[in-house]
């Protein structure tokens, strides 16, 4: 205990001379958590885009038709009937994942929600981590008029609007919406056919899609058959599609698969994190080496005072744990930030592997020296 207290004595008393080994040593810490957390985040990240692969038969729905002609058809005399017919048709016949933007008025503000269906919640593996998540009957659109429709908000957003909150939609039908969920943090998804764009929900509105005419158009919608990604084994079902909204005289349907998406969106995005390992290991490696060369700069002009304690009756165990103590100080300081910066268990434990390393490294030299040379061969040495 007096070892402990003394060496703390130490550090208060000549501050000054700490501190820039201290800096470097925390700045080293942080830096390895922040590696540490870059990689796990690719892994994750990876891991995602591997099960989103293992769609190997979905397809991105792409309109080849030209936008006025898109828009005409849509106002056109029973367009609701024709692409309610289409949509019907298509869900019949394979798997549907659908996303569309549209925008409501809150408060007077304009805000995009994103409506989706189950299939397209389960693809992105979207999680919660508050409230809960749609009904079955909510996902089927089984929603009257005068009931909320349910919302989930990113995780930037729940503060503003949490769980329990109403709003009115001041445009419109006047549909009246409720917050009942809050997405887990760096949720995201992809969107069809636009290059390696990944799309953050941190600050989403989701609410499951309803085909309300009064609402968002409902099967008219301009959103709805231009986003969608569909899943089949059969590429002659993709061309059935095609062919019937051709008959309904709707749009000029092409297919572009989406598994090849992925895999660009991968690739660019480990390239990315390669990138900012390779930047980050580069300043871990300044200061490390900073770090120890400072410090055993500094033990080296204190072995012969420590020698001294030695003489009088201090013990190697003593010396070491006192150089310990002043060492762990700074780790310690930079897993506390790393703690509070990162908020992850990963990180902080990154960063307690990584000072056991460094301060084995650091202490490692001196204890070497006591151990080969006799204290009057130190006292010659570093007179």
């Amino acid at each position: 205990m007096t070892t402990i207290k003394y060496a703390l004595r130490e550090v208060r008393k000549y501050f000054g001379r700490y501190l820039p080994i201290y800096a470097q040593i925390i700045t080293s810490v942080l830096l390895f958590a922040f590696i540490a957390v870059t990689f796990d985040q690719a892994r994750v990240f990876s891991a995602k885009m591997y099960e989103y692969s293992e769609h190997k038969n979905m397809y991105a729905v792409v309109d080849k038709t030209d936008v006025p002609t898109i828009m005409n058809t849509l106002v056109a005399e029973g367009a609701e009937e024709k692409c309610k017919e289409l949509y019907e048709y298509t869900a019949k016949n394979v798997e549907m994942y659908i996303h569309m933007k549209d925008k409501v008025r809150w408060n007077g503000k304009d805000i995009e929600v994103l409506q989706i269906n189950k299939n397209f919640f389960d693809l992105y593996q979207i999680n919660l981590q508050q409230g809960r998540i749609f009904y079955d009957s909510e996902w089927n659109g089984q929603i009257n008029e005068d009931e909320p429709i349910p919302v989930l908000v990113g995780s930037e957003v729940a503060a503003t609007y949490p769980i329990g909150t109403r709003f009115t939609n001041e445009v419109s039908d006047k549909s009246l919406f409720e917050i009942v969920g809050v997405l887990d943090k760096d949720a995201f998804y992809l969107e069809p056919v636009v290059g390696n764009r990944i799309i953050s929900l941190n600050s989403a509105f989701i609410i499951p899609w309803i085909p309300r005419e009064s609402f968002n158009n409902g099967y008219r919608n301009v959103n709805l058959f231009h986003v969608l990604q569909l899943e089949t084994n059969s590429v002659e079902v993709l061309n059935d599609i095609s062919a019937k909204s051709k008959e309904l005289g709707l749009f000029d349907f092409d297919f572009v698969s989406f598994r090849e998406q992925i895999e660009v969106v991968n690739t660019y995005y480990q390239n990315v994190y390669s990138r900012d390992c390779a930047m980050l290991g580069a300043l871990l490696l300044y200061c490390v080496i900073g770090s120890i060369t400072m410090l055993l700069q500094y033990i080296n002009t204190h072995m012969k005072q420590n020698s001294i304690y030695m003489l009088c009756g201090a013990t190697q165990h003593e010396i070491g744990l006192q150089m310990m103590i002043q060492i762990l100080v700074p780790i310690l300081i930079g897993l506390v930030f790393s703690a509070i910066i990162f908020k992850t268990a990963f990180a902080v434990i990154a960063g307690v592997l990584f000072g056991i390393v460094l301060l084995g490294v650091i202490l490692f030299i001196p204890l070497l020296k006591w151990n080969r040379m006799e204290i009057s061969q130190i006292f010659k040495t570093y007179e």
